[in-house]
């Protein structure tokens, strides 16, 4: 008996960490708004190569 709660909590906690990981945080990602730089533009370097250096 405890054998079988004990498989059921290890199944609950691993279908919970897979929904969290492959549904729930895809449909509720944030989008990352580009950040504001002090002049009120956009940064212009960053990850995607500006060639500006």
């Amino acid at each position: 008996m405890l054998q079988t709660i004990l498989v059921l909590i290890t199944f609950c906690f691993a279908s919970g960490f897979i929904l969290k990981k492959f549904v729930w945080n895809p449909i509720f990602e944030n989008k990352n708004s580009p950040t504001k730089s002090l002049d009120g533009e956009g940064i212009k370097c960053g990850k995607k190569d500006c060639g500006c250096h």
